[in-house]
């Protein structure tokens, strides 16, 4: 990731904040609200330091959360079922530190993008009916 040391330290920061306060409440909307967060500080980024690595990031927390929060409505609204895996929020919050991690550390962040990915994934229809068969781990 090409971008600036104070933006790079700002976006960590961020990050662990994000992961903190969705660790502090039990609250799945509180957790989605504190989730947004990271797209909108990487979309902040971006308008003053464009860098394609930064879009994906922004791309897949911006998709994972509209993933999760369209089950949510659907599920308020009495259209569907909710199909958020137990586990699903302590594994986001795990993986935004070791993104939060691999960032400062200029290491390589595929494989968080990837997790993030994948768990959003498993909220959907299918996604989570291939968790109820093990094929998606959590």
């Amino acid at each position: 990731m090409k971008i600036s040391k104070s933006r790079k330290s700002n976006l960590v920061k961020e990050l662990r904040y994000v992961a903190e306060k969705m660790k502090s409440t039990d609250n799945v909307h509180e957790k989605l609200f504190y989730f947004s967060a990271i797209y909108g500080e990487v979309n902040r980024i971006i308008n003053y330091e464009y860098d394609p690595e930064l879009v994906l990031v922004h791309q897949i927390f911006n998709t994972g959360y509209n993933t999760i929060m369209a089950n949510l409505s659907s599920n308020q609204q009495g259209t569907g079922i909710i199909t958020i895996p137990p586990n699903l929020f302590k594994k986001l919050q795990d993986t935004i530190y070791v993104l939060a991690d691999n960032i400062e550390s200029n290491r390589n962040i595929y494989k968080e993008l990837e997790e993030v990915s994948n768990l959003a994934y498993s909220t959907s229809g299918n996604g989570y009916y291939l968790y109820l068969k093990g094929i998606i781990k959590i």
